[in-house]
């Protein structure tokens, strides 16, 4: 039988250059890969687990695009203990070559068990090291703000794989522009049973309903605490857009019980595609760089309408009765700045 859907109203800068100048690394002669990335044109790609071995008992789209998701959060943790100075400008050094941007300033408190921790660029993430409960590793946690910036997730992949990191959260994410399948789709699909791929117990889900306000509608398919998340909700409309079709569905996936591969980061949309029966579809290519500039577009299209309905009239006044003009009222009221709504970082720029 499947689990029923419970409604809730609950839950859920450019960078630093780091702590030392940042390593050129000598260009590699390259072709596209699927994470939006380049691969040396003469590397062989090797011989990797199937998806099987993160995401176990549910069917597998036979050819998913693989540039239709990207990583929109990223967690792993590495054998590494503070000995020096020294050691520690080395990482940075080597995370600044790797991700773009380095270790920002210290937070000066700790993060979960470690007892240390820094930014990592200007508000990217978080860099956690230190104590007795972490065997001698270290945390690097990337937001989705930082992981939209990285210009390279070959060498981010191969860093990662030179300090025998291991992934303890990956989230994957595709945009469906359009809405080709609407968020009332995904629920019938729910309510029908097609996420369950016959194999164990069906996933739980919860619908959290925005009662016609148009600020967004989420579904959640499967628990966090069990290592499987899948969100899929109106990112257009969380942005304030309410007109807008734009329907995100996001995988966030935790190492509890599986094991997630380094691939994951060059071919996110296989294994976003290989999560439920009903995640196959998944096959548009993806840019980050157009959901960047789509959530600017909607941030300016709302920020203009909550302008022209605050202080409209203002300037209806001072252009109309007080007679100046165009260029005086932009003088008068104009603020040095961006708005924190829509200063978000393009993909790719760190400075």
């Amino acid at each position: 039988m499947q689990t029923p859907l419970h409604n809730s109203a609950d839950d859920e800068q450019p960078a630093g250059l780091g702590l030392a100048v940042r390593i050129a690394a000598p260009a590699k002669i390259a072709s596209p890969n699927e994470a939006g990335a380049r691969l040396p044109t003469n590397a062989s790609e090797p011989e990797v687990p199937s998806p099987r071995q993160v995401i176990r008992g549910e069917n597998h789209s036979d050819q998913p695009n693989p540039s239709a998701a990207f990583v929109d959060w990223l967690n792993f943790t590495f054998p590494f203990q503070i000995t020096g100075t020294e050691a520690f400008v080395e990482l940075d050094k080597s995370i600044s070559s790797a991700f773009g941007f380095g270790l920002g300033i210290s937070r000066n408190r700790k993060h979960l068990n470690y007892e240390q921790s820094w930014e990592i660029g200007n508000g990217y993430g978080i860099f956690a090291t230190g104590g007795t409960s972490v065997a001698g590793t270290s945390l690097f946690s990337l937001s989705g703000e930082g992981c939209n910036v990285v210009k390279d997730w070959v060498a981010a992949h191969d860093f990662i794989e030179r300090v025998k990191g291991r992934i303890t959260r990956i989230d994957l994410a595709h945009d469906d522009y359009l809405g080709r399948i609407s968020l009332q789709s995904a629920r019938n699909w729910f309510e029908a049973g097609d996420f369950h791929a016959g194999k164990g117990h069906p996933p739980s889900g919860q619908f959290i309903d925005d009662f016609g306000s148009g600020t967004g509608k989420t579904l959640y398919v499967g628990k966090r605490k069990n290592g499987k998340l899948l969100r899929i909700y109106e990112k257009g409309r969380q942005l304030g857009n309410p007109d807008s079709p734009w329907v995100r569905w996001e995988l966030e996936l935790h190492n509890k019980d599986r094991s997630i591969p380094l691939r994951a980061l060059l071919c996110p949309a296989e294994y976003l595609a290989s999560a439920y029966p009903t995640t196959s579809w998944i096959s548009e290519r993806q840019s980050r760089i157009e959901t960047a500039k789509r959530i600017t577009l909607i941030g300016l299209d709302v920020l203009t309408e909550y302008c022209r309905k605050s202080y409209g009239k203002l300037i209806w006044t001072l252009w109309k009765v007080q007679e100046l003009s165009p260029d005086e009222i932009v003088e008068t009221l104009a603020v040095e700045g961006i708005p924190p709504r829509i200063n978000h970082a393009i993909p790719g720029e760190t400075t």
